[in-house]
């Protein structure tokens, strides 16, 4: 659902109360660096959506102030269906994310982020940060997450 901006912690706790649905308004955690030290906050993340979940769709439409419209017609597909899961098994907050070092280039290695096909485009290594491309709702877009670096360990074959 798409609602007004500012109000989306608001209509997704609203929602859970009133409705008994589990709705997730999607936070992201920023790193920032002040003074040589690294503080981390939650910021919103796709300013005006909601997502709500639900074994069974919705037959009416639900009539709280600040929701704008219905976005699509029901159950999300593919990519869109992808990013509404991950966002599920992170309980609607994105923290860090892990890369592997593959040479001199890094990839996604989070299983949730591989199935939206989350590419790496930009790493900024001295604020361990790095910029993730994704397509949400047919459209790219670009995040910066935090990153943990994970080295991958090749099984060296012997020759006996």
């Amino acid at each position: 659902m798409f609602c007004e901006t500012q109000k989306c912690k608001t209509i997704a706790a609203m929602i859970e109360r009133t409705h008994d649905i589990r709705c997730i308004s999607p936070e992201i955690i920023q790193r920032k660096w002040v003074r040589g030290i690294c503080e981390e906050k939650r910021h919103d993340w796709l300013p005006g959506y909601i997502f709500l979940y639900t074994e069974e769709p919705l037959k009416e439409s639900l009539r709280i102030p600040g929701i704008i419209r219905r976005l699509g017609d029901g159950e999300l597909q593919n990519e869109d269906l992808a990013f509404a899961n991950m966002l599920y098994e992170h309980q609607g907050v994105m923290g860090t994310i892990h890369l592997a070092e593959e040479g001199q280039y890094c990839t996604v290695d989070d299983p949730l982020w591989q199935k939206m096909e989350g590419k790496v485009i930009k790493i900024d290594r001295g604020r361990k940060r790095c910029c993730v491309e994704f397509t949400f709702d047919q459209v790219k877009r670009t995040v910066w997450l935090g990153y943990e670096l994970i080295q991958l360990v090749k099984e060296e074959q012997k020759d006996i």
